[in-house]
Order: structure tokens, then C-alpha cells, then sequence
């Protein structure tokens, strides 16, 4: 199974704005972190955060990029006349353009008048964020419009140490990673989009400590993302913009954030063309929607919602991979991304921003999906998961057989041995045998194997010695390089392939059963 990542998208409950987080493209160079000495408003603010939240003592850091970033965002409702929360892609920008490399922060916003309370709404949304998201590292900020006072905290969970990476260069110039794990993660992975939507991804060994390097061959925005793994799966430990000889992006205008959609079922159709939209741009084939794959997405969003957690590891129900083997659902390969956001296109978006989800959403191996989507009680928007599987197509069995005979014989004159020379007696067993083994479940290979011998024993006048060799898996390619299809006394094979399904193995799996007969 191959990695499985987790979104970098948070949402807040607040008193009188909501503003999701995705990321999105939009920088300015690397501001090096500062040293910063609260003011006696920023120092209130935060023990009012922390009393609310029900952590009065929690050991939030208060940093200085953050605190830029929450200026900058508290300034921006200000300004707007409607007083909106910025849209997620401007977050993201402002907190880029401070310097962060955190995953996108949690954003709590109050507008209120001097000395009124924080509401009931604000403080349930802080206790959730408190025991849900658990964040390290905190940024505080007001700004006021005459009577108008707007409070802004961004929170973040930091999990790792990073060296601080310039966020322009030139090209040629090397990208250097270096840094730490916290406690009870292992396995760094650095993941890369290319300016030209490639993803490159590179393991760093098994940490706590690593280093990464590459070039940065090529103008225009390099993505980089860190993620390790741990008690909850793989996990987004740092995402954001290189830019190589090019401008970065203006932050984005004000406007409208996405509206939270009521109806899940019309998500989960969105999010599909979203992705295949984004498919066919990069020259992958279409996903087919699944219903049994989208039940059990849908089923791992329903335990994140009841559960508060965002991760791929779920504590009652285990990985990805436990959860669709109990669904009865297995795939040589299979991949999830899960997210928190409000509408489909945010979320899609953020997908797209962190290299590791878009490797998924791209990877031109799967075949199928399934989308399940939910409300999320806690901040009042939407809980995604998306599940990726490769299942076989449906093959010419007949066919099959013929190509594979024509390999093995190719193979055989490579060697200098003898073609085999197909008997029609010999293809019937084992086409009989292979199509056994689906017909009937508890049937073992083995099993499936002694019944060719049983079937063939009239034969056995003809040949001096028969012997029987198999394959299995979600394609035929490979099954023509079985060593014992190089014996070089055997004269005559029989080929059989059989497609079908099995509780223990992918859908659409492939059996070929060979017999081989040395004549007397």
C-alpha cells in the first residue's frame, strides 16, 4: 500500500465569521523568524483564548510570524467593508508571506466591542480546537474601525524543527531541507511539486533527524511539503512556495469565502469532476466512482465527525488499508486523502496545493474512488475522504491465454529451448482449474492446483511426467516469467485464465494456471 496523506485544511468555529484554510499558491520571500515581546493587549488576548478554551495553563508559544500573519488578516476584515474573514487562499498568502511553513493555521475571528465576552459559540470553537487540533504555537492581533474591534488568533501545531529555507532563488540554485522530528513520528518524506505540476517524492530516512536535497532546475513555484508518520497515519508537517526566477503571486482580493453546501451527495459529485477535471489536465485517465469504496469513505468521515480526529488512522477502526479489507474491498494499491473544509472547491484546492494529496489525486495507476462526505459538528463545516484503489479491467480470457503461450514460447527461444506445443486437452484443465478457484472461495491455489493433476490423469498414459504452475494477481503481465515455464524436457502446456472475485483478493483479480508435459 502506498502512503497515505493528511490534508492540511482547518477550520474554525467563531463568534461571528468562519474562515476555512487551504492551501493555495501566494508568497513573498523568506522573513527569518524575530524575536517578539508581547504587548499587555496581546498577553490579555491570550489568556482569554486559553481560559476559554479550557487550557488556561496549555503552553502555547506565541510566535512572531504568526503574530504578522494575524495583523495582517485582523487588518484585512477591517478594511473590508462588510467585514468579511479573508477567503482560505489569502490566509494561506499572508501566512506565507510572514514566513511560515506550518500547514495552514486554525483561524478564530471575534468582532466585539470593548470588555464584551467572548461568546458561547467562540469558546465551544476553542475548546474543540484545543482538544482536536492541539496546537503548539499561537499568533494574536487586533484592529479597530472606530467603535469596531476585531480580534484575529491564528493557532498552528508545530511538530517539527526546520532550518529556514529562502523562499526565492534562482535557477540552479539547490533546495537544502534540514531539520527535526518531535517525539513519536519516524519516516520523513519530502514531497516536491514542480513548476510543471510533477511530483517528486523523496524519503529521508527514518528520522528523527533529516536532510534533504534537490535542485531547483527550473523557473516558477517549486511546492514543498514535509510529512512523517505516526500514531495517525501519515501527516503534513510543513507546506509551502519556493519561487525560482518568478514573481510571486499577489495576495488575493477580498471577496466572498465559498459557501458552506448543505447537501454532502452533491460534495461528493463535485469533488469527483473536480478531480477528474484535474485528471484530464494532467494527462491522466478519468476515476470511476465506486459505492462500495464511497460507503466506506463515507463511513471514515461519519468516525472522524463522532470521534474528533482528522487522520488517516482511526482509533476504533485502524489504517486505510484495515478499514476496506473489513469492507471486503482490497487493491494492490490504495491511497486516501481526508480533509476538513466547507465547500468543494476550497477543499479540491487545498488537495492541489499540498504535494502529497495532488500525487494522489493524480496518480495514474488508480482507477476507482469513493468520496464520502459529512457534516462536521465541531466547526460547523465539512469532513472528506477520499479513498483511491486500482481495480483490474476486464480482459479476454481466451485471449489472454494465447498471448501469454506466445510469450512463454518467445521467452523459450531466448533460451534456445524448444516451443511447447499447446494441447486443447491440456487448456481445458487448467482454464477448469482457474475458473475453480473463483467458484468457489475456500478454495487455496494449492487446492486449485491438485484438482489439474486429478482431471488430467487419463492423460498421464500420454505424458511421462505432467506438472502444473500458476499465477495470481490484479493483471497478467509477469505471468509468462515462471521459471518452470523454461523446463527444458516439457514438449506440450496447456493455458488457462480465469477472471473473477474473491473475498481475499482485489476485484477483477486474474489467475493463470499453466500444465506442462514432458511426452514418453
Amino acid at each position: 500500500m502506498k502512503r497515505a496523506a493528511v490534508a492540511a485544511l482547518c477550520v474554525a468555529a467563531c463568534a461571528h465569521a468562519r474562515l476555512p484554510a487551504s492551501a493555495v499558491d501566494g508568497a513573498s520571500s523568506y522573513v527569518a523568524p524575530r524575536a517578539f515581546v508581547a504587548s499587555p493587549a496581546a498577553d490579555g488576548w491570550t489568556r482569554e483564548l486559553r481560559v476559554a478554551a479550557g487550557a488556561p495553563g496549555a503552553s502555547w508559544v506565541v510566535d512572531a510570524a504568526l503574530m504578522e500573519a494575524a495583523q495582517a488578516v485582523a487588518e484585512r476584515i477591517a478594511d473590508d467593508p462588510a467585514h468579511r474573514a479573508p477567503s482560505a487562499r489569502a490566509v494561506q498568502a499572508l501566512a506565507w508571506r510572514a514566513g511560515l511553513a506550518d500547514p495552514v493555521p486554525t483561524v478564530v475571528t471575534v468582532h466585539r466591542s470593548a470588555g464584551a465576552p467572548l461568546g458561547d459559540d467562540t469558546t465551544r470553537g476553542l475548546q474543540e480546537i484545543a482538544a482536536q487540533d492541539h496546537p503548539t504555537h499561537l499568533g494574536v492581533a487586533e484592529a479597530s474601525r472606530g467603535a469596531d474591534r476585531f480580534f484575529v488568533a491564528l493557532l498552528s501545531r508545530r511538530r517539527l524543527r526546520l532550518t529556514p529555507v529562502p523562499r526565492s532563488a534562482h535557477r540552479g540554485a539547490r533546495l537544502a531541507l534540514e531539520g527535526s522530528l518531535e517525539p513519536g513520528l519516524h519516516a520523513p518524506v519530502l514531497s516536491i511539486t514542480h513548476p510543471e505540476g510533477r511530483v517528486e517524492e523523496l524519503p529521508l530516512g527514518d528520522g528523527p533527524d533529516f536532510l534533504g536535497r534537490g535542485p531547483l532546475d527550473a523557473a516558477g513555484t517549486w511546492q514543498v511539503e514535509v510529512e512523517a508518520s505516526g500514531a495517525e497515519g501519515s501527516t503534513v508537517l510543513a507546506n509551502f512556495p519556493v519561487y525560482v526566477d518568478a514573481t510571486p503571486p499577489p495576495v488575493p482580493p477580498p471577496g466572498a469565502v465559498e459557501a458552506q453546501a448543505a447537501d454532502a451527495t452533491a460534495v461528493e459529485a463535485s469533488l469527483l469532476a473536480l478531480l477528474n477535471e484535474a485528471r484530464a489536465r494532467a494527462g491522466a485517465p478519468p476515476l470511476q466512482a465506486l459505492a462500495a469504496l464511497g460507503d466506506a469513505a463515507r463511513a471514515h468521515s461519519r468516525d472522524m465527525a463522532e470521534h474528533h480526529f482528522v487522520a488517516h488512522t482511526s482509533p476504533t477502526h485502524g489504517t486505510v488499508a484495515d478499514r476496506l479489507v473489513a469492507a471486503g474491498l482490497r487493491s494492490g494499491l490504495t491511497l486516501e486523502n481526508v480533509a476538513r473544509g466547507y465547500g468543494a472547491q476550497e477543499i479540491h484546492e487545498g488537495f492541489l496545493a499540498s504535494p502529497g494529496h495532488r500525487a494522489n489525486l493524480l496518480n495514474a495507476e488508480v482507477t476507482h474512488v469513493g468520496i464520502g462526505v459529512v457534516a462536521d459538528p465541531a466547526g460547523g463545516g465539512l469532513l472528506v475522504t477520499q479513498d483511491f484503489v486500482t481495480v483490474a479491467s476486464t480482459i479476454d480470457t481466451g485471449a489472454a491465454a494465447r498471448s501469454l503461450l506466445r510469450a512463454v514460447n518467445i521467452a523459450r527461444q531466448g533460451r534456445g529451448l524448444v516451443a511447447l506445443e499447446e494441447r486443447a486437452t491440456l487448456s481445458d484443465a487448467a482454464r477448469a482449474a482457474a475458473e475453480a478457484y473463483f467458484h468457489e472461495p475456500l478454495h487455496t491455489q494449492e487446492e486449485a492446483l491438485r484438482d489439474v493433476t486429478g482431471r488430467l490423469q487419463r492423460e498421464g498414459l500420454l505424458f511421462r511426467r505432467l506438472s502444473v504452475a500458476a499465477a495470481f494477481g490484479p493483471r497478467i503481465d509477469g505471468a509468462e516469467r515462471l521459471e518452470p515455464l523454461l523446463d527444458e524436457s516439457s514438449r506440450a502446456v496447456g493455458v488457462g485464465v480465469a477472471q473473477g472475485n474473491r473475498p481475499d483478493a482485489p476485484p477483477n483479480s486474474v489467475f493463470v494456471v499453466y500444465v506442462l508435459a514432458v511426452p514418453r
